[in-house]
């Protein structure tokens, strides 16, 4: 693994061996349940609540305002049936963008199927939602707007606190919900001067593992239990906690407390780098979406003629990891939804591929990419 050439970080990011170090002790040594009542337990009660309070302190939200999920796409459904088929209602409105994450999409679709009316508001061709067709959209009976913090294949990001201010200025009742999983390693994320009812993020954005996030419910958010059959999470979300992914996710945001700004400037680096090969050695090629208030280590760029497929496979068997769009519908034939979504030819989406860098990749990579994709070309 040590040639893997890995520019695919919006799917996931290495886990940190300082994140991995921290878990450690409580897979092997303080493997307790935290629900039980003796001393051994206590140890791992203590860490989940530590943990619970540092990472409530990094979004600026109260320690009891923060509830651990599996990841973000819990986080995301919860969010959206927590208000609606799980309160009991049977009809209502939601406004959501057309160019969600699919644990966003796909869950407003079944809810749609079930007597539930959906907004789809589409971004501009640069990727960008105007905050006017949301407001727009806001009926008597919309109950929740849902507007992703920043893309998950274009990177673009949306101005959530202008947006949310502007829905709540329309009608103060409706549930403002983000979607902050990519924007958590990129942006400062204060969810009071976000003014946002409800934010989900994940760990393994971040360097920390798979299988755990978690969704901030801002104190007295109507909104009803996800997962029943225990008192974990103080009754609102049951199942045994993942204290080594806790307590994990709490040492990888220790670290990106002390490291975003840097990890950020590097990503850019790495990114202009890119672009100015990209411009240097080949023509025929179109990056999707705006370049501006954009997450730093995105790149999504189309190449006139190419079947992205074909690109990926191909570079899989040079060792380089790219991909065509969100890991989660990467699987599937069909083009991107967020692509469609802001209006791109069909010729572009069929040759898109998405390129995320991460603070360890090096401009080495890039160079040994860049001969890759001239001898696919050519």
């Amino acid at each position: 693994m040590n040639n893997i050439i890995y520019f695919d970080n919006f799917a996931t990011t290495s886990l940190n061996e300082e994140v991995f170090d921290e878990m450690k002790n409580f897979l092997l040594n303080n493997y307790s349940n935290p629900s039980s009542l003796y001393e051994f337990a206590q140890k791992s009660r203590v860490a989940v609540e530590k943990s619970r309070e540092n990472i409530s302190n990094y979004i600026n939200a109260e320690k009891n305002e923060l509830f651990f999920t599996t990841g973000g796409t819990e986080a995301d459904n919860w969010a959206l049936m927590g208000l609606t088929l799980f309160k009991g209602r049977k009809n209502g409105h939601i406004i959501i963008t057309a160019f969600e994450h699919s644990a966003i999409l796909e869950t407003a679709k079944f809810l749609e199927n079930r007597g539930f009316d959906v907004t789809f508001i589409n971004p501009d061709r640069d990727g960008f939602i105007d905050e006017k067709n949301i407001i727009d959209s806001i009926r008597d009976d919309t109950i929740l707007v849902s507007v992703m913090y920043i893309n998950n294949e274009v990177g673009t990001i949306q101005d959530i606190k202008k947006i949310c201010n502007s829905v709540k200025e329309k009608n103060p009742k409706i549930v403002f919900h983000t979607d902050a999983v990519q924007a958590l390693s990129e942006l400062v994320i204060d969810v009071k001067d976000l003014n946002v009812d409800l934010l989900s993020i994940s760990g393994h954005k971040v360097h920390a593992p798979k299988g755990i996030g978690a969704l901030y419910i801002k104190s007295g958010t109507d909104i009803e239990n996800f997962v029943f059959g225990g008192s974990q999470e103080r009754s609102r979300r049951a199942g045994t906690e993942n204290v080594a992914g806790i307590v994990g996710f709490s040492k990888a945001i220790d670290i990106l407390r002390e490291s975003r700004e840097k990890n950020v400037f590097k990503r850019l680096a790495l990114r202009d780098y890119f672009l100015k090969n990209i411009k240097e050695n080949f023509k025929d090629y179109e990056i999707n979406g705006s370049l501006d208030n954009r997450y730093s280590g995105n790149v999504n760029i189309s190449f006139s003629g190419l079947d992205k497929e074909m690109l990926i496979m191909t570079m899989d068997f040079k060792g380089i990891c790219i991909s065509g769009g969100s890991a989660c519908s990467s699987g599937s034939i069909e083009n991107s939804h967020v692509l469609t979504a802001m209006g791109i030819d069909d010729e572009l989406k069929n040759s898109a591929i998405r390129i995320s860098f991460g603070e360890n990749n090096t401009f080495e990579e890039i160079d040994e990419f860049i001969i890759a994709l001239k001898e696919i070309i050519n």
